[in-house]
This record gives structure tokens, sequence and C-alpha cells, in this order.
């Protein structure tokens, strides 16, 4: 492999469409560009499950985008992922032609318990400090994936929840938030019981969402949201909690007009809703912050794979 050989890994969320593009030189995976760019493609989607037109054409436009910038920087593998809004239309085939149809780009339609993993393995590096039981969450837009590890030896237990900070408001609006919060409450109960019995102590929890890292910058008082600031950064349960309160206690207002929060400070609020049940039910002392996701993982077993087959291709020769 030459060592500018490029690289791209595409995740379509529920929010957010973004775009990381590497290349490995001497072992080392660095980053070279990345773009996050909102569609809201599960945005209305609890109402119908069908996907609303505006929406994939920002997530076509967007994609189209993508696939420029992945040919203008002559990137050799690419991979593309959907998750929970493809898991949840009734219609995922109709996406994945059209993004196919405009861009060029094949989209895999993805699970949750291969979107845990992944999640997962973009965390390695914490989760190789973490010698006890530990817990990672990402509160996304369409869903929230748990995944516990060091329960036994090579044994995780993930779960995905249906509720996201952007589908939350929709389904209180069809359910009521007394049914919502009572049914994500539920959700974590049960997950919680399954691993309830190899819990000692209190254990290390990893957030790996946008919940978590704005909360963190906000604790930090940093003047905008500035996500290289914060990885890696080990919050403990009291700070949260006090975090939480101070946000809880700022109206709308105040909360728009802080850099660190912006024009999200809707789905921060409906965020902190769901990340308050999970420091509830769970016994957690501190929060590892991090901003990796599923592009880190996918980047590095995309650039995996190319190496394996051109290594399988010269012993065939």
């Amino acid at each position: 492999m030459k060592k500018n050989d490029k690289f791209a890994a595409i995740d379509i969320g529920s929010h957010n469409c973004r775009l990381s593009i590497s290349e490995k030189n001497q072992g080392v995976i660095k980053s070279i560009f990345n773009s996050s760019i909102p569609t809201n493609l599960i945005k209305n989607l609890s109402y119908n499950n069908e996907f609303n037109f505006h929406n994939i054409k920002k997530t076509i436009d967007c994609l189209t985008y993508f696939s420029k910038k992945i040919k203008s920087m002559n990137v050799k593998k690419y991979k593309c992922i959907a998750t929970e809004a493809c898991r949840t239309v009734i219609n995922p085939e109709f996406f994945v032609k059209e993004v196919k149809s405009h861009t060029g780009l094949n989209v895999e339609i993805i699970g949750s318990v291969e979107e845990a993993r992944l999640s997962m393995k973009s965390c390695k590096l914490y989760i190789s400090k973490i010698n006890q039981l530990g817990l990672i969450f990402d509160i996304g837009g369409g869903s929230t994936e748990l995944s516990c590890f060091n329960i036994k030896p090579n044994k995780i237990l993930t779960k995905s929840i249906s509720y996201g900070v952007i589908n939350y408001d929709e389904k209180c609006e069809i359910f009521s938030e007394d049914y919502v919060l009572n049914d994500l409450k539920r959700h974590f109960s049960n997950y919680f019981q399954d691993f309830k019995p190899g819990i000692n102590e209190k254990f290390v929890a990893i957030g790996s969402c946008s919940t978590v890292t704005s909360l963190c910058c906000v604790y930090l008082n940093l003047p905008f949201y500035n996500p290289k600031k914060i990885e890696g950064y080990e919050m403990n349960f009291d700070d949260v909690k006090q975090t939480i309160k101070y946000l809880d206690n700022q109206n709308d207002k105040q909360l728009q007009q802080n850099g660190c929060i912006g024009e999200r400070y809707l789905l921060l609020k409906n965020g902190i809703k769901i990340l308050k049940i999970i420091i509830n039910k769970f016994p957690i002392a501190k929060i590892i912050v991090t901003q990796k996701g599923l592009r880190d993982a996918l980047t590095e077993e995309v650039i995996l794979n190319y190496e394996k087959n051109k290594t399988s291709e010269k012993t065939k020769k």
C-alpha cells in the first residue's frame, strides 16, 4: 500500500451524515478530512414510517457532495453505512436505490448489533484501560445503543432502544411524555438486570455521543464546542449531575446563546432527558467522554480489508 493511499468512511446517521477520509502512513491511520452535515433523515419518521421527501433530498445532496469529495481526493476504497433511520423505515430499498442513482455510492444498512460492535471498536483505546465491567452508550438521533463489556471474558451484552434526540419529541406527541419516560426506564431497567450479577462496585461508562461531549464542553466552560478539547476527558458522577442541573435551570434562549450548544439546544435537552435515566439506572462512577464513532472503526476495517486483498493478490501471483 502506498503511503498516500486514501480511504473513506461514511455514516448516514439519523440526524447527521458524516464523512471521514484518512490515510495510513508507517502503521498510523491519520484523518485528513472530516465533514458532518445535519440532514434530519429520521425527522417525522415516527408518524408513518416513511421518509420525508425533503429530508431524503437533503441527505442525497449531502452524499453527492461526499461522493465528489471522495473522487477529488482519489480515495482507494470506501464504505458507506446507514443505521437506525433506515432500519425503521418501511421502504429502505427505495432510499438505497436513490442514493446509488444520484451519487454512485453503495449503502449498506447495518443492524443494531453491528452498530454496537463498531462503536465498541472505535472506543477500544478506552476499553483497554478498563479492567472491570464497563458500559458504552451512544444517544443518537433515532436510537440509543448500549454495550456492556467485561461481564465475562470475551462477552459483550448489547441493546438498541428506538429513542433518540430527534424522535423523542415525536414519540412524546404520539404517546405522551410520561409513556416515553416510563418506556425508557423499563428498557434500561431490563437491560441492567441482565448484567447486574456481575457488578461489585460502581463502574466506568464511555459516553460516545454529542449529548455527553456538549455536556463536557459546558462543564469545562469552553467558549465554543470543541471536541478536541474534551476527547478522553473523565467526568465523575457528581460533575455530570451538577452540569445537568445547571443546564436544566437555563431557559431556551440562554442555552441557545451558549457557544457550546447554539442551535442544537433542543436536541441537547432531549439527550439530557435520556442521559438522566441512564445515570439513575446504572451505578456509574465516571464517564469517559469521546467523539469517536462508527467512522473510526469503519476506516480501520476498510484499510485492513484493502491490505488483505492486496496481500492475497500478491500470493496468487
